[in-house]
């Protein structure tokens, strides 16, 4: 069976509260949320945080040296963790949009 998992998110770099460095089976890696908001019809706004993880080293260090609110274009793939089932994108590629 074939199976195609790529996604393309854009929106602003949101640093999580807490400990944004953490471990798991797979190894060190950096959390954030890309944050986008969209408008409603009724003129509200939505706010969406899209759970992210870098494991690579180059991307866990451009991704901590950017500020709150950094446009970011992130490619990468959906998964769920081993442990909790926690949605994520896995980080292949971040970007300054």
């Amino acid at each position: 069976m074939l199976t195609e998992n790529i996604v393309t998110v854009a929106g602003t770099l949101h640093h999580v509260q807490g400990n944004r460095v953490l471990q798991s089976r797979l190894g060190e890696y950096v959390t954030f949320s890309v944050k986008q908001e969209t408008p409603w019809e009724d003129g509200s706004t939505r706010r969406d945080f899209l759970l992210m993880r870098a494991y690579d080293p180059e991307l866990r260090l451009w991704i901590l040296g950017r500020k709150e609110g950094t446009p970011v274009r992130v490619e990468g793939d959906v998964r769920s963790s081993l442990g909790s089932g926690e949605m994520y994108v896995l980080v292949r590629k971040i970007e300054e949009a």
